[in-house]
């Protein structure tokens, strides 16, 4: 059996199941082609049934949905509850477990193959450490945290990282073996697709992606003023929720700009593709990424690309070559910059020919999947190569 634990807060609900899952690092394209594998998860529901091939676990504290919406506001809480049921289901079936894939480092897998002989794989997409200490200002869970990704990197097996930026600190921690595993898409399936709605007169700006300080949206819509004072038929279409909703909604109000902001919340990923279609630049202005995902699939849906200079997205993007970078995270640079993707349209159309064919090489399914599955099966063979010694090392023993 492999087990995969999705230490990530997956709150999701049965209309969102299929398309949520596949974003969180595309469970089921990777592991379809293994015989048993359990997912575990926070959620309240079993899902078992959307999945191809894959038991998932739901790990939360209770079935109800309005108690779960309660716990939801006490997220450390329902951490503790879902890295205690979660340890307790390893627990029971650790004869069957063959290796554990922990997404993240606050799982109880690497404790847990410590202590029962499991081999394991810590899938670490971005820096959580830095951004809860760094942004999101709690410094006791970053130091814990730290503590956590330490002892992680140290007992994995492998770590898989998804950004080059990110091996320093892997390193730093002495960790066994480590492979760099971008995110993927299927990038000529979604490069091949055509929208069916015709676009609208004046400019488009797009953001995809969480409303998080990390993310920071606020500088977009300041930005997105004073190129809407330029052009006065270009709007900008948010995709996405987050706590600082309500905030950027207050901010966009006292801007003038009410008309011309369109929060859309959440939506689905056929949405997200069509509105990419349909949009003349996507502005991704975090402050450090890992390996965005949404980056990869602008790329895909050809639609040119301003992004921040920080780690994860400077390793992505080539500045004027696969998409327009800034370095001064002030809103002057970035109207520049977004007005410059609009009105130079050689320029941008280069770009997004350089950027899907860069996609195309980097991060698509069929080679990361395959560069995935490859690494899967070493560490299986592995397994059963140390067990065949064991096996080999006692009857030798028993002889003596």
């Amino acid at each position: 059996m492999i087990v995969v634990v999705l230490s990530l807060d997956s709150v999701l609900s049965s209309t969102q199941i299929p398309q949520q899952l596949k974003r969180e690092g595309n469970i089921e394209d990777l592991l379809k082609n293994f015989d048993h594998v359990a997912l575990l998860t926070q959620d309240t529901k079993n899902f078992t049934d959307y999945l191809d091939g894959i038991e998932h676990v739901p790990c939360a504290p209770s079935k109800s949905e309005r108690i779960h919406r309660v716990l939801s506001r006490l997220a450390y809480l329902r951490w503790a509850y879902f890295y205690i049921y979660s340890s307790l289901w390893i627990l029971k079936h650790r004869g069957k477990i063959r290796l554990i894939v922990s997404i993240g480092v606050d799982s109880p897998a690497p404790l847990l193959s410590l202590l029962f002989g499991i081999r394991c794989v810590v899938y670490y997409h971005y820096d959580v450490a830095f951004q809860v200490s760094n942004i999101n200002r709690r410094h006791v869970i970053g130091t814990l945290l730290l503590l956590l990704e330490r002892f992680a990197f140290r007992r994995a097996d492998t770590v898989w990282i998804t950004s080059p930026s990110l091996m320093s600190k892997v390193k730093m921690s002495a960790a066994k073996r480590i492979r760099i595993i971008p995110n993927w898409v299927d990038i000529q399936k979604i490069g091949s697709a055509q929208s069916s709605e015709e676009r609208r007169a004046g400019f488009r700006v797009l953001f995809v992606g969480r409303l998080h300080q990390v993310k920071q949206v606020d500088l977009l819509i300041q930005a997105f003023q004073l190129v809407h004072a330029r052009i006065p038929s270009t709007s900008l279409y948010i995709l996405g929720n987050g706590e600082q909703r309500q905030s950027l909604v207050k901010l966009t109000n006292n801007l003038g700009l009410s008309a011309s902001v369109h929060f859309e919340g959440q939506v689905d990923q056929k949405t997200v593709f069509t509105m990419m279609k349909k949009s003349d630049v996507l502005v991704l202005p975090s402050k450090v990424e890992g390996n965005p995902r949404v980056l990869i699939e602008a790329m895909a849906n050809r639609v040119p690309i301003v992004a921040t200079n920080v780690p994860g997205i400077k390793e992505m993007i080539q500045h004027k070559k696969t998409g327009y970078l800034i370095d001064n995270q002030k809103p002057k640079d970035l109207a520049y910059s977004i007005e410059y993707v609009l009105r130079n349209k050689q320029d941008s159309t280069n770009m997004v020919k350089s950027a899907y064919a860069f996609a195309e090489q980097n991060f698509s399914k069929e080679n990361v999947l395959k560069k995935i599955r490859g690494e899967l099966e070493l560490l299986l063979r592995a397994r059963v190569s140390c067990n065949c010694i064991a096996f080999i090392v006692r009857k030798k023993t028993d002889l003596d």
